[in-house]
Parts: C-alpha cells; structure tokens; sequence
C-alpha cells in the first residue's frame, strides 16, 4: 500500500510516513548492526556453606527487642546495648 494511500486510511499526514521512513533508514545507515561478541569470562566464588549449628543466641527483651549475637561479643558492649534498650522499652 503506498504511503499516501495509508495516511488516509489512518488519517495522517502522509509527509510524516515519508519523514519516519527517511529517519528510520538514515539511523540503521549510522549504526551498523554489532557482531555478537562472547560475553568476558567472569569468575563466580561460591561461599563455603552456613554452620548448621550456630554458636550465637537471640536475646528477646520485653520491649521485643530482638537482639542477634554473634559467637564473639565484647560483654560490655552487650550490656551497653541491652541497657539503652532496655531504658526505652
């Protein structure tokens, strides 16, 4: 279907169907389509699997607070934070 004969069914002016296609064709001469390229080598660590048995707790305070300790903590540090918590619940 010419390009005039398709604007009218469609009810457009036919200068932009001619516009579009000149755009259309100037922007593919401009960008070659790219070779496809194999994607780089990329190295995937796996982490080494979670302990089954943790030697961390969970302290719930009656606020409920939830406070996760890890196998090491520093008492008084513990204490600072379940004191502040504390103060606030």
């Amino acid at each position: 279907m010419p390009a005039a004969a398709f604007a009218a069914c469609e009810r457009i002016n036919p200068r932009t169907l001619t516009y579009w296609r000149w755009r259309l064709r100037a922007a593919r001469a401009v960008t070659p389509p790219s070779p496809r390229r194999p994607a780089p080598f990329v190295e995937v660590v796996v982490p080494p699997p979670a302990r089954e048995a943790s030697a961390g707790c969970e302290i719930v305070l009656p606020a409920g607070y939830r406070v996760r300790v890890g196998e090491v903590v520093h008492p008084e540090t513990l204490r600072t934070v379940l004191d502040v918590l504390e103060a606030r619940g």
